[in-house]
């Protein structure tokens, strides 16, 4: 199952609190209602104390009215401080500041600057190819459409994507995840996501 961000978590409960708050604002004007109905019955029926009830009524309904209004006032109210708290949480895309990370490329540096050409044994334990089968690969995939963008910041080498890419593959379970492959790797962790989709 997925795991719910903090940032998700709130928005659920905002979103929970506003339907509850508006639920209960449609059960108090309903209420309202049938009160109101239910006095006009009343005052059609006693007609003989016409004027004592009327004055009672007015006293009633005045002091009602203004508990009823004074209460859709306060709903109103905290409605809105809802609405704005959960346009203030979707002002930001993360509800908490970045993490620095330390992070290394040596892994990544000694997989193919070392172990590669001088350790085939080792690569091939990493990657499940041989260093020959792994550079026949990266020549062919060089030129393919997805390795080439028209932006200012070029591309991470093809070769380093594809090593990156194998590794996750090589790996399962939580060893496959890619926070422990990033780590690895010294990159973030959406550079493993778009190297892994590219394969």
């Amino acid at each position: 199952m997925p795991r719910t961000t903090e940032r998700q978590q709130a928005e659920k409960a905002l979103l929970d609190l506003l339907m509850f708050n508006t639920i209960a604002e449609e059960e108090a004007r309903q209420s309202d209602s049938y009160s109101s109905d239910s006095s006009d019955s009343s005052d059609s029926s006693g007609m003989a104390t016409a004027s004592k009830s009327h004055s009672d009524n007015t006293m009633k309904s005045s002091s009602s009215s203004s508990s009823s209004s004074s209460s859709f006032k306060s709903n109103d109210s905290f409605t809105g401080h809802i609405l704005s708290s959960l346009e203030e949480l979707h002002e930001h895309r993360y509800s908490e500041r970045d993490r620095k990370i330390p992070k290394t490329s040596e892994n990544l540096n000694m997989l193919l600057f070392e172990y590669k050409p001088n350790h085939p044994d080792i690569f091939r334990s990493f990657t499940g190819l041989l260093p020959a089968c792994f550079d026949s690969a990266v020549e062919i995939l060089q030129d393919h459409p997805v390795f080439q963008n028209n932006a200012n910041c070029e591309q991470m080498p093809v070769e380093r994507q594809f090593a990156i890419a194998l590794y996750r593959f090589r790996h399962y379970g939580n060893a496959a995840s890619n926070e422990k492959v990033a780590l690895w790797a010294g990159v973030s962790y959406g550079t493993v996501h778009n190297a892994k989709c590219g394969y």
